[in-house]
């Protein structure tokens, strides 16, 4: 279904690497492009910080209203007040959502071509251009191991693709061990060989980065300087989210937080750079550096929107300003309430029916001012 699109991509991140003269060159490319086609989704994204920036001293005023009573029933109407206050201001809390619920897929994709760059970056030669690309691949990949199980494949493993990138080189350029072959003894031969199976030699990606082969997986039982990528990826996405914070944090604010708040922030700035430095190991050296470029440029691109749009910062003397405000408007409420007419219930009457509670009438039989059945005035239909 998506197969064209991925074709799309993939020729994209070819003609990167064309034009830098590597893959991972080729990757920052990639990530600025997509950077920019997702800038409109950052911007609102941005102005919904703005909008709720506005909000948070009048939130944290509620919040200080109920403060010290956790029962469920002021929990509640403590969390309606804060429903109104958003729906009188015109703001949505889930508007937010949708920018990263559309982003989602779409990055999806960019890893599915990124993870699967034989099928969509690599191409076939001239001569067999109307030939499976997968059968072609599969055909190169036998031809170049021993491998017994591999023999048996029908059908190519999509997870492999990068392993056989990575031999296909390591074939092309082994001359030790092809040195006393006649067939195979330069690497003319061995391009002559593996294009004779179809497959375009000069449109396999270069995953050779100062020295490191980003198709391998980071491992720290073989470490190698490859073990480095996932770190750093890791790193600057908690780098990145620690300044974005700063960039466009408000001290008061921020230490306005509850306990609970300042709690799922640490945790956040744990899981997600946990959580990246985990994937990074588990996949090829590629992802990783490609989630660090998304990090780097992220961490870049919040920079330039907070002084672009930068979100409102009050100061003391402003929040003090603010606290009064919404006091008087409270009492303003109240004092509203007060003049409202009061509605009279026939089927329950309680206190709160009455403005000043009338005093029951006195009799023999009710001398202390209480009322009795026989003193409670019979409704007529």
């Amino acid at each position: 279904m998506f197969d064209w699109l991925f074709r799309f991509l993939g020729s994209m991140l070819s003609f990167f690497e064309s034009i830098t003269g590597g893959y991972a060159f080729a990757l920052l490319l990639y990530a600025l492009v997509f950077k920019i086609v997702f800038l409109p989704f950052s911007i609102k994204q941005q102005k919904n910080q703005i909008a709720m920036a506005k909000l948070t001293p009048k939130i944290e005023l509620i919040k200080a209203k109920y403060k010290g009573r956790t029962d469920q029933p002021t929990m509640q109407k403590q969390q309606q007040e804060i429903m109104d206050l958003q729906q009188k201001e015109g703001y949505n809390p889930l508007s937010g959502c949708l920018p990263l619920l559309i982003q989602l897929p779409l990055i999806m994709l960019l890893y599915t071509v990124i993870q699967n760059p034989l099928s969509y970056i690599a191409k076939p030669t001239e001569e067999f251009a109307d030939k499976d690309m997968d059968t072609i691949i599969l055909e190169v990949y036998k031809e170049i191991t021993v491998d017994e199980e591999i023999d048996k494949l029908e059908t190519l493993p999509k997870n492999l693709e990068i392993k056989i990138i990575s031999e296909i080189n390591k074939y092309i350029n082994d001359d030790e061990t092809f040195k006393n072959s006649e067939n195979l003894n330069t690497k003319e031969k061995r391009i002559a060989k593996i294009e004779s199976y179809g497959l375009d030699v000069e449109t396999i990606p270069n995953f050779n980065f100062f020295g490191v082969n980003l198709a391998d997986t980071p491992s720290l039982k073989n470490f190698s300087i490859l073990c480095i990528i996932p770190v750093l990826a890791a790193a600057a996405q908690w780098v990145s989210m620690w300044l974005t914070r700063k960039f466009n944090g408000n001290n008061q604010l921020q230490q306005a937080q509850d306990a609970q708040s300042k709690a799922s922030m640490k945790m956040m700035d744990l899981l997600f750079p946990g959580m990246t430095l985990w994937m990074a190991f588990s996949f090829s050296g590629m992802l990783g550096l490609y989630w660090t470029f998304q990090a780097l440029l992220g961490l870049l691109q919040s920079f330039i929107l907070s002084k672009a749009m930068p979100l409102p910062k009050f100061t003391e003397e402003e929040l003090k300003s603010i606290r009064k405000a919404q006091k008087e408007a409270e009492k303003a409420q109240r004092e509203a309430a007060k003049s409202q007419p009061k509605y009279r219930s026939l089927h329950y009457i309680d206190d709160d029916d009455y403005d000043v509670l009338p005093d029951a009438p006195k009799s023999e039989e009710n001398k202390g001012g209480q009322l009795n059945g026989s003193d409670i005035p019979e409704i007529k239909d």
